[in-house]
């Protein structure tokens, strides 16, 4: 068997993409910190066809947990969308230069390890399935995002994604980057938008709207699908217009 593994799988583009995979056939393994969103995507979808791995990816013991579910099962990894991530909040009690250092390691962990550690451990059974890579950036990683460490963390897994495509072509894989612009129904989002400020960052695409889980799921499936096999090491941006193609 083989298996699509999706870190952030209970929500968001995350839980997008496993639908998406479920619906096109394919059996798919979700990861989260938290049981009981990845318990109602398994629900909904079928214990057929999807597993669940409930752990922490930015650690060690989290990603070494993953591998050894995977190992057991006998799958091989036919992909990895790594699509954990987010806003880290300001440490509480902490103010000052170590507030500041404090709110990058948290980002850096929360965006960068998650996606480095968790491929790191699932490498021999990527290199086992052939294995597809698909790293979830943001715009903000091409434009900035008007302060703050997630713009860097985010364009830091660019040049991890450049480097990772050489490594796994060798065994005919694929390593991306999607960067997604403005999608409001996501965990990213939550209790950060009035009806003002989302109709006015909609307003900034080319197409002016938001764009939704599902349309950054559905690229995300080209790129593990049949006809994906020749793209890698590339970034790509569905983002409304709201950053031009360079």
């Amino acid at each position: 068997m083989n298996t699509v593994v999706i870190s952030g799988g209970g929500s968001g583009i995350g839980r997008a993409v496993a639908q998406r995979q479920v619906r096109d056939g394919a059996h798919v393994t979700i990861v989260g910190r938290r049981a009981a969103p990845l318990e109602q995507v398994q629900s909904e979808l079928g214990d057929e066809r999807v597993d669940i791995a409930v752990a922490d990816v930015s650690s060690v013991a989290g990603v070494t947990s993953v591998a050894e579910q995977l190992e057991a099962s006998g799958a091989a990894c036919a992909g990895v969308v790594a699509a954990a991530g987010g806003v880290s909040p300001q440490p509480d009690g902490v103010t000052g230069m170590d507030a500041v250092r404090g709110q990058w390691q948290a980002c850096f962990e929360s965006n960068v390890l998650t996606a480095v550690l968790l491929i790191e451990a699932l490498h021999p059974a990527l290199e086992r399935g052939g294995g597809r890579v698909v790293l979830l950036s943001s715009v903000a990683a091409l434009r900035g995002s008007g302060g703050g460490p997630y713009a860097a963390m985010k364009a830091a897994l660019h040049g991890f994604m450049y480097d990772l495509a050489r490594g796994v072509g060798s065994f005919g894989g694929t390593a991306n980057v999607i960067a997604p612009g403005f999608v409001p129904d996501t965990e990213f989002w939550s209790d950060r938008l009035t009806d003002d400020s989302r109709a006015e960052r909609a307003s900034q695409t080319l197409t002016g709207r938001e764009g939704t889980p599902g349309e950054v799921a559905s690229l995300i499936a080209w790129l593990l699908g049949p006809d994906g096999g020749w793209v890698t090491g590339q970034i790509l941006s569905p983002n409304g217009g709201v950053v031009l193609g360079r």
